[in-house]
């Protein structure tokens, strides 16, 4: 028997149309001034709503913060379930390390105001979201967002790919890497030379499995089957 999700109504359709269209406005707004300028009061103008109709969808702005992150690390996700679905299902931990790696910097490439808020919220020195209601959504969905790399890691372990260690501390290594990584994008162009974010981004990783224990023709393996896949950000953005 095929379960079919319940048709929305009308109502419910246009409830989701202008929460998408608030969550855009507020991502531009973030995107264009920082988190400092993002308001309740200046996102209700740049939709054409009362602040009290607002209220209706948050209410507050850290909910609204709170779902504007929740939001992006879902898509995150999904970006990268399907970079691991374009392997095929034989291939090795390592390679899916690597292509979960590319379906990152392709999210970052396909999205980059929607990158540059999560990263904001990351960077900021204090605690954007005090709330538990607030922050525990978000927290659950960074480690959702990152089973799929600590999968990879365990599994390569499992597989004598890596020496034994604590993966969840690895991928937690792995992704501030490439956090900090995605965010010099914006300077590579006044040093190309130095700032090669797609050669750092490769170099980076093996350094990191190497150390970790991996042979490095194994490691070679895997970087080339995955840029035999090509350019990651088209095969994720056709998806969209």
């Amino acid at each position: 028997m095929v379960l079919h999700e319940p048709t929305k109504t009308p109502r419910a359709r246009r409830h989701d149309a202008n929460l998408q269209r608030i969550l855009e406005a507020a991502t531009d707004m973030v995107a264009a001034g920082g988190l400092e300028a993002l308001s309740m009061t200046k996102l209700a103008d740049a939709v054409d709503y009362t602040p009290g109709a607002l209220y209706r969808y948050f209410g507050s702005k850290d909910a609204l913060l709170s779902k504007l992150v929740t939001r992006i690390l879902e898509d995150i996700r999904l970006s990268l379930d399907r970079a691991v679905g374009l392997l095929p299902a034989s291939a090795s931990p390592l390679t899916r390390v690597f292509v979960l790696v590319q379906g990152y910097r392709a999210f970052a490439q396909l999205e980059p105001q929607r990158f540059g808020l999560l990263a904001m919220t990351m960077a900021a020195p204090r605690v954007l979201l005090e709330k538990p209601e607030d922050a525990e959504p978000v927290m659950h969905l960074m480690l959702a967002g990152l089973q799929p790399l600590a999968g990879a890691l365990a599994d390569a372990a499992a597989a004598e790919q890596l020496d034994g260690g604590d993966f969840s501390e690895r991928t937690l290594c792995l992704f501030a890497m490439l956090q900090g990584l995605f965010q010099m994008q914006k300077h590579a162009r006044y040093a190309p030379a130095v700032l090669d974010v797609e050669r750092l981004t490769v170099n980076g990783t093996r350094s990191l499995l190497l150390g970790w224990g991996a042979k490095p023709r194994t490691v070679e393996s895997a970087i080339t089957r995955v840029a035999a896949l090509g350019d990651l950000t088209k095969h994720l953005g056709a998806a969209r």
